[in-house]
C-alpha cells in the first residue's frame, strides 16, 4: 500500500513550511504550520519539508498512530495499525515545501490566511490545499486545536493533548436542544465526563477552536508589527523579513468540516476576518447566532455529493437558510457541488494513500488529485477576487 506525492501546486510561487509554537504569556499556546510563498530561485539545495509532525521527544503516541487511533478507536487494532502501518509509510512522505526556506523577497505583501483542521486532523493533513494558497501567494498558518478535537498535539515545549473520546452512554440521548430551523442528531462524541447533549459537547469545543482563530490574529497582528518575538516565535528565514508586510487587512479564513463551522463561526465574531472558504462544512455545532444570522463575510461553501450526510435532513435546510438571509444582505455568498468527490477528498489523505481511502469508501469517484485542483482553483479564485485592492469591505451592504 504506497503511500504517494502531493500534486503540484497551482501557483507561480515555490513554498516553505515551518512549524512554531505561538504563545501569549498568560498559559495559551498553539501548535501552528506556516505555508509561505518562495522564490523558487532560493529553494537550491534545500530539502524537502516532512508531511508528518514530530513529537520533539514527548512520551507520547506519534502522530501516525493518532491517526489510526482516531479511525479504528483506541485498541490493539488501531495500535498495531498506527505502529507497524501507517508509522513507517507517513514517516517517509514529504510536502511540495521546502524546510525553512527564506521568505520570498519579489512580493512586497502577502495576504494571511488562518486555516482551521476537522474532527481528528491535525495541522499537516491539509497540506495540499494550505501548499497551493501559499503558491499564490497567501501566508497561510494551519492551526493545531487545543479542545481534544485534533487526532494529537504536541508542543515543541513538550505538551501533548491526545484526542478527547467518550462513551456514548455519557451523552443525555433526549430532547436534543433545538435551534430555529435546525439541529436534531447527528455524530456522538465517544467520551464526556459529565452528560451534556451531542450539540453543547460539540458547540462547547467550537467557541474554544474560534477564540484559537482570534489567537492567531493576534499573533499575525504581532509579526507583521515586529512585536514579542519570544512569543510569536518564527525561524530565522521568515522572522525578520515577515515585519510589515503580512497585509492584515485582507486576512481569510479557510476550514474542512468541523473547521468550516470554526471559520463561520470566527468570521461572524472578528471582524478582523474578510473572507472565507468553507470545505464540505459540518454546520451542527454552530450557534444560535450564527446559525439564524447572516454571514458578515463573502463565503464560499465548496460540498462533497456526501453533504447531506454529514447532517442528514438539517445541513442543507440550514445551508440554505444562511446563504438567503446573508444575499439579502447583499453579502456575497456562493454554495457549490464538487462532483465526485467525498468528505475526504478535501483533505491529504485520497492523494497520499490513494487505495486505503478507496478501501475505506471515504473518497469520491473523482481522481483524487483532479478533485483537489478543481477545490484548490476554486477557493483561491474567489479568494483573490474578494480580497482584491478594490473589493468592497465586507458586511451588510
Amino acid at each position: 500500500m504506497p503511500f504517494l506525492a502531493f500534486p503540484n501546486p497551482g501557483g507561480s510561487y515555490a513554498v516553505g513550511q515551518c512549524d512554531a509554537l505561538w504563545k501569549d504569556g498568560t498559559g495559551k499556546k498553539l501548535m501552528v504550520r506556516i505555508f509561505y510563498p518562495v522564490d523558487k530561485d532560493s529553494t537550491v539545495g534545500l530539502q524537502n519539508a516532512a508531511w508528518l509532525p514530530e513529537t520533539y521527544g514527548a512520551k507520547t503516541i506519534s502522530y501516525a498512530e493518532a491517526y489510526a487511533k482516531f479511525m479504528w478507536r483506541p485498541g490493539i487494532n488501531a495500535s498495531l495499525i498506527g505502529t507497524l502501518g501507517f508509522w513507517p509509510l507517513m514517516s517517509n512522505v514529504k510536502t511540495q515545501t521546502w524546510k525553512d526556506a527564506p521568505l520570498c523577497e519579489s512580493l512586497p505583501k502577502f495576504r494571511p490566511i488562518v486555516y482551521s483542521h476537522g474532527l481528528g486532523g491535525s495541522r499537516s493533513c491539509y497540506s495540499a490545499v494550505c501548499v497551493d494558497l501559499a503558491s499564490h501567494g497567501y501566508f497561510v498558518v494551519a492551526l493545531e486545536h487545543t479542545d481534544g478535537s485534533a487526532c494529537l498535539s504536541v508542543h515543541s515545549d513538550g505538551t501533548v493533548l491526545e484526542h478527547s473520546f467518550v462513551p456514548p452512554l455519557a451523552i443525555i440521548p433526549v430532547k436534543q436542544r433545538r435551534i430555529p430551523g435546525g439541529f436534531t442528531k447527528s455524530l456522538i462524541p465517544r467520551s464526556q465526563p459529565m452528560p451534556m447533549t451531542q450539540y453543547e459537547f460539540r458547540n462547547k469545543q467550537l467557541i474554544k477552536r474560534a477564540t484559537e482563530m482570534s489567537f492567531a490574529a493576534d499573533c499575525l497582528e504581532r509579526l507583521s508589527e515586529g512585536k514579542d518575538p519570544d512569543l510569536v516565535a518564527l525561524p530565522p528565514a521568515l522572522a525578520e523579513w515577515v515585519v510589515g508586510r503580512l497585509d492584515m487587512g485582507r486576512l481569510s479564513a479557510v476550514g474542512h468540516s468541523f473547521g468550516a463551522s470554526t471559520c463561520l463561526t470566527a468570521c461572524h465574531q472578528d471582524q478582523r476576518f474578510r473572507a472565507c472558504v468553507a470545505h464540505d462544512a459540518w454546520l451542527f455545532p454552530l450557534s444560535e447566532s450564527v446559525a439564524t444570522g447572516a454571514l458578515r463575510v463573502p463565503t464560499l461553501f465548496l460540498n462533497a455529493d456526501t453533504f447531506e450526510m454529514l447532517w442528514p435532513e438539517e445541513g442543507n435546510k440550514l445551508l440554505y437558510s444562511l446563504t438567503r438571509r446573508s444575499r439579502a444582505k447583499k453579502v456575497s455568498v456562493r454554495a457549490f457541488g464538487v462532483n465526485g468527490t467525498k468528505h475526504q477528498n478535501y483533505s491529504d489523505f485520497p492523494v497520499i494513500a490513494p487505495e486505503l481511502t478507496g478501501a475505506m469508501g471515504v473518497r469520491g469517484s473523482t481522481d483524487a488529485d483532479e478533485a483537489l485542483r478543481t477545490i484548490n482553483a476554486c477557493g483561491a479564485s474567489f479568494l483573490d477576487f474578494h480580497l482584491a485592492p478594490d473589493a468592497p469591505a465586507p458586511g451588510p451592504r
